[in-house]
Formats: structure tokens, C-alpha cells, sequence
């Protein structure tokens, strides 16, 4: 019975990595990085605090060029996502996410979603408005007038439940890293 268990743990706990690797690769792809800096992000926050990725260990689980790998490593260091040291008498850097790096990072995405999508809802509410008074009573009575005015309401709309899903999605995602954290230490 503990073997099967163990084996759904198991899954469990790939299928959450799976999903992670998935995040970063669009977040970082989203951005203007490539999936592979996402996939390497990942990987180094489900790194253990104890065993810091190194270079190779990186060239060896992509199977690209050193360099590759250095750079996109490099970025991350810029972008303040990563640290790396180097043990006493050792020529290899060690790649690691502080802790709290992974739960600040989404919460800044949330932070700067929501405004932006407030901001458009914003916007869209003022043209629709605007749009909606100063269309004659004529021109809003046509096919394509009511279908205009219907379109921004579903827009605004839309935006809204995207904004009150994504909270909720950030939440659930944490919650898992978290879980997954627990269960990795």
C-alpha cells in the first residue's frame, strides 16, 4: 500500500514540476526570454536550498552548448533571480533561488497584472461611456451599434473575471510550490 502511495506522491510531485517548467517557459517567453531561461529558472526553484544546481548539471539536463547555459544563467543573475557563490578551493559556481525569491516574483506578476488589467477595464469603461453618449439614439438603435456597445460591455466583463481568476490561479499555484517545497525537504 506505502509503494503505491509513494508512486502517486511521486507522480504528483513531476506532474507539479511539469507545471511549474510550464509557467516559467511562457512567463520568461512572455517577456521576451527564451523557454529554455524559464525551464532553468524552474529548475532552480525546485532545487533544494542544500544542493545548488551547477553549470554542468545544466548542460548535462538540456543537452545544449555551455555557453547557452552561461548566458541564460547570466540573465537570470541580472534580472536579481537567482544567486550564485562558490564553495572555498572550488572552481564551479553554484546556482540557487533564495527562498522567498519564487513567492516575491509572483506576487510582483500579480501586482503588475491586476493594475494593467484595471487600467484597460478602466479605459474600456471610459470609451464605452464616452462611446455610448455621444452615439445618436439612431445609431444605436442599428445592428452594429448594439453590437458595438455589447462587445466593450463583454470586454470589460471578461477582463474583470480574468482579473478575480487570476488572484485565485496565483493562490492555488503558491499553494501547490509550497506543498511541493514540504514535500522536497
Amino acid at each position: 500500500m506505502s509503494d503505491i502511495s509513494s508512486e502517486e506522491d511521486s507522480q504528483d510531485i513531476s506532474k507539479l514540476e511539469e507545471e511549474i517548467s510550464n509557467f516559467f517557459e511562457d512567463f520568461m517567453y512572455d517577456r521576451g526570454g527564451s523557454p529554455l531561461l524559464g525551464r532553468i529558472y524552474a529548475l532552480c526553484v525546485l532545487s533544494s536550498p542544500d544542493k545548488p544546481l551547477l553549470q554542468k548539471d545544466l548542460v548535462e539536463k538540456f543537452k545544449v552548448n555551455p555557453s547557452t547555459i552561461s548566458r541564460n544563467l547570466k540573465e537570470l543573475e541580472n534580472w536579481n533571480l537567482i544567486t550564485r557563490r562558490r564553495e572555498p578551493g572550488s572552481r564551479e559556481w553554484k546556482y540557487q533561488v533564495e527562498p522567498t525569491s519564487f513567492r516575491e516574483l509572483l506576487i510582483h506578476i500579480y501586482d503588475q497584472s491586476a493594475n494593467s488589467l484595471q487600467e484597460k477595464a478602466d479605459d474600456l469603461i471610459r470609451i464605452r461611456e464616452h462611446w455610448g453618449t455621444s452615439l445618436s439614439e439612431e445609431s444605436k438603435g442599428t445592428t452594429k451599434g448594439k453590437q458595438a456597445l455589447l462587445a466593450l460591455d463583454i470586454l470589460i466583463e471578461w477582463i474583470s473575471t480574468v482579473e478575480k481568476e487570476l488572484d485565485s490561479f496565483i493562490i492555488k499555484l503558491q499553494e501547490r510550490f509550497l506543498e511541493l517545497e514540504k514535500r522536497l525537504t
